[in-house]
């Protein structure tokens, strides 16, 4: 069946949308006025949305209609925010998909900033494939808040099934404490039990029973971080029938045990976590030792020299059993021997999640310990942070280019836009430098972005700045690092030409958690701002 066949069938036409411009304005900062397609705009004509992105206002989105303006003019003037304008081909269809309130609907959040970040990182895109990718980040934009916002048919079944899921949803909120099965709740909602379930996880991503037992341990969370139940108690009023199943169930889910995580809760749990040290600290728990390597020394940035240093190097982990842990957190990348270590010492929790998503990581540590709104609270605060930073550096910037080296005595490694490891994410990401283009060869650690690069390489370096750091791992002596820096041909660079050239502590930016991520944008902004 060929395009018009499809149509004549009602299949629904295609619809264009225009982005005219986006702005990411600072609260009490001067309003950007830059845009690609400025000069051409008829405002009369366009529409606006305004996402609020601090503040009291922080995750509301305004639509404007042409011809129209709001009444939150004060409230969007007090709070950072984006402004995307647009318009539409002036077809009945495209007005018709248009949300018909100026308030709309944009759970979740994130996925609306995610787009809007990266929209903005491509508003001066010039070349063929980011401009289509503007076209269609957009595109999702919109289909993003209109799904959320359209109108409800009162005829439309599948509505009526879902008002029927979400009623067991909230029946299941109200009543964990007694004995629901999946023929009950399929019931209440008045679908058929074949497919309940189907649709019960459409809409919440578990099966009803383990959604019911994961609201029965939030439950139990709560009483145990605010109160000193007896743990029989707890398990009961949560709806379990007794401690043992809901000891297992608890650990079973959280990590650990229900006892371990009350004391978690009072500050009182004593973990170590080699190189995640990072993550606990920004959740406000102190190790109570920490990570330490015979060349590159401790993480310093975290500020914590009062507490004693673990060789993780040194590949045995029996050492743990002095300092007497209720919990050792590890990162999925050691030896088998060294996993069964640990457990014989105390419990062992492995964080199987990708090290450059350094978000879900901090929440799932976050969740062991029952503190995720300060996980969220952090995340946010960085996320603010980073687009402050990125919207400051693009006004200086310009087209100027960056480059990050890692400096050993046997390799110089350049970090790209290309790679999702310690540098790049911030680096070009966050802060949406500008990468130089590589001019080495792939890595042998086989990682997108990053590049090894020999002496003959470096004529071809013409980057404007330099980040680098210096790695010891392979140093002979003393200092040995350091002795590119005579060599004539890093004295010819450009970059060090102009003395743009700045040098960052090594273990601040070979890592990747929130803390180390937010120092890492200081330095940026300390050495280009």
């Amino acid at each position: 069946m060929d395009i018009e066949q499809r149509n004549q069938a009602g299949t629904a036409r295609a619809v264009q949308y225009v982005l005219q411009s986006i702005r990411f304005n600072v609260a009490g900062e001067q309003a950007e006025v830059n845009d690609w397609d400025d000069r051409d705009r008829n405002d009369k004509e366009d529409y606006e949305l305004i996402i609020l992105t601090s503040g009291s206002g922080q995750g509301k989105c305004y639509l404007q209609r042409p011809g129209r303006s709001l009444s939150v003019d004060q409230e969007i003037m007090s709070c950072s925010h984006y402004r995307v304008c647009f318009a539409t081909n002036g077809s009945t269809i495209a007005s018709s998909l248009m949300p018909d309130k100026y308030e709309l609907v944009c759970s979740p959040f994130a996925k609306m900033i995610e787009l809007l970040d990266e929209l903005y990182g491509l508003r001066e895109a010039s070349e063929e494939l980011e401009l289509f990718q503007r076209f269609v980040r957009f595109q999702e934009l919109l289909l993003f808040l209109f799904r959320q916002n359209a109108p409800a048919s009162e005829d439309d079944g599948m509505d009526i099934e879902r008002q029927g899921i979400e009623l067991s949803i909230e029946h299941i909120h109200q009543y964990y404490r007694e004995l629901l099965t999946v023929e009950e709740l399929a019931s209440l909602a008045g679908v058929d039990r074949w497919k309940y379930t189907r649709l019960f996880k459409e809409a919440t991503g578990q099966v009803p029973l383990q959604y019911l037992n994961e609201v029965r341990i939030n439950q139990a969370k709560k009483w145990l971080a605010s109160a000193d139940d007896k743990l029989l108690d707890i398990a009961l009023n949560a709806g379990f029938n007794n401690e043992y199943y809901f000891n297992r169930r608890f650990k079973q889910t959280v990590g650990i045990s229900p006892g371990q995580y009350r004391r978690s809760r009072k500050g009182q749990l004593r973990v170590v976590a080699p190189y995640l040290e990072d993550f606990i600290v920004a959740l406000d728990i102190q190790p109570i030792a920490q990570y330490w390597h015979a060349k590159w020394g401790k993480q310093d940035y975290l500020g914590l020299n009062h507490i004693p240093t673990f060789d993780e190097n040194g590949g045995n982990f029996d050492a743990l059993s002095s300092y007497n842990p209720d919990l050792i957190l590890l990162m999925d990348r050691y030896e088998q021997q060294q996993y069964s270590q640990c457990r014989r010492i105390s419990n062992t929790c492995i964080l199987r999640e990708q090290t450059n998503n350094w978000r879900t990581l901090l929440r799932t540590v976050a969740d062991y310990f029952g503190r995720t709104e300060l996980a969220d609270d952090a995340i946010a605060k960085y996320d603010s942070k980073a687009r402050i930073a990125s919207h400051s550096l693009s006004q200086m910037m310009k087209s100027e280019t960056v480059t990050f080296l890692r400096i050993s005595a046997d390799h110089i490694i350049q970090y790209t836009e290309e790679g999702q490891g310690f540098v790049s994410t911030v680096l070009y990401g966050d802060v949406g430098l500008r990468s130089h283009a590589a001019v080495g060869v792939a890595s042998k650690a086989n990682r997108a972005g990053m590049f090894n690069l020999s002496l003959d390489d470096l004529h071809r370096l013409k980057a404007d700045h330099l980040f680098i750091t210096f790695d010891k791992w392979h140093s002979q002596a003393e200092g040995q690092e350091r002795d590119l820096l005579k060599q004539p041909e890093w004295l010819d660079l450009p970059a060090v030409r102009n003395n743009r050239v700045y040098e960052v502590d090594f273990l601040t930016w070979m890592n990747n958690g929130i803390i180390s991520n937010g120092k890492k944008i200081d330095d940026i902004l300390r050495s280009l701002a």
